[in-house]
């Protein structure tokens, strides 16, 4: 059985994982196209702002809440679906909002920190809380039962495993003592903003004051504080993402090119994903040059001669040379994957030639899809 098709049918979670710029967000859509089309009610999630998934599968925009896939789009591209598609786009600050309304104590206290300037202003650009937001969107998805197979394009990042070590930077940030001293001078008491005799937070404050302005350390202050007792809400949602990406309802995809920058990353991402437990489930090869039958080996003295006799022989030149071209760069692809090949067995590839035009459009992406589950 194709490897991808084993994975579909034996998993509840895919995560799609790899560099930016390799085809991730269109081969997660292709998965979760083929899952539909087998039975699966399927949802796939993007990071990807850019609207080319919501074109690709006929929708006019995609947004935080599911959008089905029409049928009559299968049945334009000559297909019959036995299950849904389902897409969506992960809207980062309406997810922390829910973050934020399920651990605070109180609706009320709830209703600050999302009301609060300093809070609106990190929810969607503090470094690591896109990361973040994907897998508590996902835990969410997974944990609501709706679906039978969910697909998750991760954000494309150089630290291979940076959305799954993102909450602990998170609640890292959120807890940080040294932030907290000095903002404690500003930090609400019973009668008002509290007048603690801290000299080296006090002096601080002064310069940072000029710079920023009393109003942005005094949302930032209020922020923390509303912050007491939610803590624990947000480790033990870490621990329980974690855990949901280590059993054996998700398997990891990576996804590459044969560019040797892709390759290395895809390497490093396979043994990262060995060493921290996280299940490996296959490897997808994108935009790969195919290799049409054996290499003739031409020689260029060869080519040089053919070019100097008629017009039949400076033809065959031409034709020889474009050869010979495309030729190094399989030959330069092939040499690229080798490195690869050591760290994931061949067995566990699925190759999708470079093809004619990208996925612009439905047939584009079944098209993929195709080439993704062939044999």
């Amino acid at each position: 059985m194709n490897i991808i098709r084993d994975i579909i049918h034996t998993k509840e979670i895919i995560v799609c994982a790899g560099s930016g710029g390799v085809g991730k967000t269109t081969t997660a859509a292709a998965i979760a196209l083929q899952a539909a089309l087998e039975g699966k009610k399927t949802a796939v999630l993007t990071i990807d702002p850019a609207k080319r998934l919501a074109a690709s599968l006929g929708l006019k925009e995609l947004s935080d809440e599911p959008s089905k896939v029409n049928s009559r789009k299968f049945t334009a591209a000559g297909l019959e679906p036995e299950g849904e598609l389902h897409a969506m786009m992960l809207d980062t600050k309406s997810t922390f909002d829910r973050v934020v309304t399920r651990y605070a104590p109180t609706p009320e206290q709830a209703e600050r920190i999302i009301n609060n300037r300093f809070y609106r202003n990190i929810s969607g650009t503090l470094s690591g809380t896109q990361e973040y937001m994907a897998m508590e969107k996902l835990y969410e998805l997974h944990a609501d039962g709706g679906y039978d197979l969910i697909v998750i394009d991760t954000p494309p990042t150089r630290n291979a495993l940076d959305f799954l070590d993102a909450p602990k930077r998170m609640t890292d940030f959120f807890e940080s003592r040294v932030l907290r001293w000095f903002l404690l001078p500003y930090m609400k008491g019973a009668g008002g903003f509290m007048k603690v005799a801290n000299v080296a937070a006090t002096t601080f404050l002064r310069v940072v004051k000029k710079i920023v302005g009393a109003e942005v350390l005094e949302d930032t202050a209020e922020f923390f504080g509303n912050l007491e007792g939610m803590y624990e809400g947000f480790k033990q949602r870490a621990r329980d993402v974690a855990a949901l990406l280590k059993s054996d309802a998700t398997s990891f995809v990576v996804v590459t090119s044969p560019a040797l920058d892709s390759v290395a990353e895809a390497t490093f991402f396979a043994t990262r994903l060995n060493e921290s437990g996280l299940p490996f489930g296959a490897l997808v090869v994108n935009r790969v040059h195919p290799h049409f039958g054996d290499d003739i080996g031409v020689k260029p003295r060869q080519i040089s001669k053919l070019d100097k006799g008629d017009a039949d022989a400076r033809l065959l030149a031409k034709l020889l040379d474009n050869h010979e071209a495309f030729m190094r760069v399989v030959r330069l692809e092939e040499r690229n994957l080798e490195a690869l090949a050591r760290k994931v067995p061949r067995h566990r590839w699925a190759r999708v030639p470079y093809l004619e035009q990208e996925a612009v459009d439905f047939s584009g992406l079944v098209a993929i899809s195709d080439e993704l589950f062939a044999g």
